[in-house]
């Protein structure tokens, strides 16, 4: 049973089969108008996508109710997959909610937040050399190479986020698009960060089966963007050898999913846009101190790529752009790790003239 009309039941005919849907009230998340972000951009309109609030604070949460779902009925023992954090963690409660066992191997450089989000699940959690901000193309190829292998071993279900290794999971992310579609069918863009690429692809599909053509634009770091410089003829593949970006949940130098991306971004007559890792930080904390919400930095990769494309002419005043806000800012909060540090008690007596002094710096609402 689904509470609330939340999960992924609801859309159970477009979906795999299932005789049960396992489900924590994932899916069926905001769509956010950001009004002073928009006019800050010179935007009409601009909506946010909030994946931030799935149960475990991604969208992966998607993948992970389809994924263990789909592991039930077919009567896996148990299932394995690996993770810059998200995946693993939406994985474990998933799994626990379900009550199958799981191993996860995750990138030893991973942010502590994600690491420490797992601690309290009973999985296995494996953390593996020469998985980060380094990575090469080959390395990650060939733990997704050893992971598939083991399950297939042991019968074990792969709950990798990607097509490429779990087709049927990755159907969970359909949902996002046919959600959008309900919230705005109108929207003339909707910016997604890309990593491996399947979160683009599942949703890009998902708008497409409900017939909405919103141009679809893959949004990467400048350090590691393989799907958007494929998409500008830079390279004949998808594929680089070395990442160099500081977003690490989009350190896929050779994306499983990349072609299916550039072309679900071809067909729907979007483009790719880069940015600087800086412009990331800088996006990140805008959104948060202009509409007060806290997105991780590869969600942010995809608010930069909007910016930047409003700047630049390329989105005009009269688009209606949405961005897919893909995970929480809690799960990696390290750029913020100074400003915490910077702050320094004071004595209750300092209190009133603190008061005073931050009480000077206000502006009415009508001096705005």
């Amino acid at each position: 049973m689904t509470e609330n009309g939340a999960g992924l039941s609801r859309f159970a005919r477009d979906l795999p089969p299932v005789d049960r849907f396992v489900s924590l009230g994932e899916g069926s998340t905001p769509l956010v108008s950001l009004e002073r972000l928009a006019a800050r951009l010179g935007l009409r309109r601009l909506a946010a996508k909030m994946e931030t609030l799935n149960p475990t604070g991604s969208y992966k949460d998607r993948v992970a109710a389809m994924s263990v779902s789909l592991a039930l009925q077919r009567g896996n023992p148990g299932w394995i997959t690996t993770s810059s954090g998200n995946a693993g963690l939406a994985m474990a409660a998933y799994g626990t909610r379900a009550g199958l066992p799981g191993q996860i191997f995750i990138g030893g450089s991973a942010p502590r937040e994600k690491r420490l989000a797992l601690a309290p699940y009973d999985v296995e959690v494996v953390p593996v050399d020469g998985i980060d901000r380094e990575s090469t193309s080959t390395a990650l190829s060939e733990l997704l190479q050893e992971v598939s292998l083991a399950a297939a071993r042991h019968d074990l279900f792969v709950g990798v986020t990607l097509h490429a290794f779990n087709p049927d999971g990755m159907r969970g992310v359909d949902t996002l698009g046919f959600e959008l579609a309900e919230q705005d069918p109108e929207a003339t863009h909707v910016y997604l960060p890309a990593g491996g690429g399947g979160l683009l692809t599942a949703t890009a599909r998902g708008l497409r089966i409900r017939s909405v053509p919103s141009r679809v634009i893959a949004s990467q770091p400048v350090g590691c963007a393989p799907i958007v410089r494929f998409l500008a003829g830079e390279i004949p593949v998808p594929e680089i050898r070395r990442g160099e970006s500081s977003i690490l949940s989009l350190q896929l130098p050779n994306p499983p999913d990349g072609l299916l991306a550039a072309k679900a971004v071809v067909e729907s007559g979007g483009w790719g846009t880069v940015v600087t890792d800086d412009a990331v930080g800088q996006a990140q904390r805008l959104l948060a101190t202009t509409e007060g919400v806290l997105v991780e930095p590869a969600a942010a990769v995809a608010l930069a790529a909007l910016i930047s494309d409003a700047a630049s002419g390329r989105l005009t005043a009269a688009d209606n752009p949405v961005v897919v806000l893909s995970g929480a800012g809690w799960k990696d909060l390290s750029a913020f790790a100074n400003d915490a540090d910077a702050d320094r008690p004071i004595e209750v007596g300092q209190l009133p003239g603190r008061v005073d002094a931050w009480a000077r710096t206000i502006r009415r609402p009508h001096e705005r």
